[in-house]
């Protein structure tokens, strides 16, 4: 067998052995999760509900809740005692949000990222109840510490802070790109898509894939499936999976898009 010959199989063998491996570490399925209205209990004022859990290509762990607040209530989470990373995403209402000692008023849209060993505080401010999505992963490599404080640490992004960027299809607001303690490469934005067109054909990349809807209906094609999304679903793309957004609704549509590895 010549040298060529040989190192077809040798990548062969290697991209076989990644798929088994992924095929069994990766219990987070790449489909649709659908939102629903968060239960709240009436002597605490808060609701919590597990959307998904499960592992990914690069997290040992991840779970995504949906958890609410009535007004006046409040929730502190310490991340020092359970050294998973957190992202939360306000769906509705406003927040006073705690980051260590730094407040502020989070809106529709906020976002803010707490690294282990940093606790955040929540309370709800406004005449309404407020919702919010929580992720909490661990990742299958030991956190970097040093990384993430590289990089900046914990943050929190307020709505009104980013511009809009129009183009052909709609626009997008830019939120960050950076690593973390358990991620290498991390990046958000918010697309603006208009009616009727897709964001781009059937594609994959190396990096999962987390798409929530803030508004309009869209239908995300994932392999071969297509399934309908609108305000508060949450489309799972894991790693090198094709995908593909389109906008079915008539007006424009708007959905966060967040990519780990």
């Amino acid at each position: 067998m010549g040298v060529f010959k040989i190192n077809i199989f040798l990548n062969v063998i290697s991209l076989l052995s990644s798929l088994l491996l992924n095929a069994q570490t990766d219990t987070v399925k790449s489909q649709i999760y659908k939102w629903y209205n968060v239960e709240i209990n009436n002597e605490t004022g808060t609701g919590k509900m597990l959307l998904l859990e499960g592992s990914t290509t690069d997290l040992k762990n991840l779970q995504i809740y949906a958890e609410a607040l009535m007004p006046g209530k409040s929730i502190t989470v310490d991340n020092l005692k359970n050294n998973e990373e957190t992202l939360i995403i306000i769906k509705e209402g406003n927040v006073n949000f705690k980051l260590n000692e730094e407040e502020k008023i989070l809106i529709q849209g906020s976002v803010a990222l707490v690294v282990p060993g940093d606790k955040y505080f929540v309370k709800n401010t406004g005449a309404a109840n407020a919702a919010y999505y929580v992720f909490k992963y661990k990742s299958k490599s030991p956190p970097d510490s040093e990384r993430g404080n590289k990089d900046g640490g914990s943050f929190t992004i307020d709505w009104n802070s980013l511009e809009f960027h129009p183009h052909g299809k709609g626009g997008i607001r830019n939120y960050f790109e950076r690593a973390t303690p358990m991620l290498k490469r991390t990046e958000m934005h918010v697309t603006t898509l208009n009616p009727g067109i897709k964001s781009h054909e059937p594609h994959t990349h190396r990096a999962a894939e987390i798409v929530l809807m803030i508004s309009g209906n869209t239908q995300m094609q994932i392999g071969e499936t297509f399934y309908d999304g609108s305000d508060g679903d949450l489309y799972f793309l894991g790693s090198n999976v094709p995908h593909a957004i389109e906008n079915t609704g008539n007006e424009s549509c708007m959905y966060f898009a967040f990519q780990f590895e």
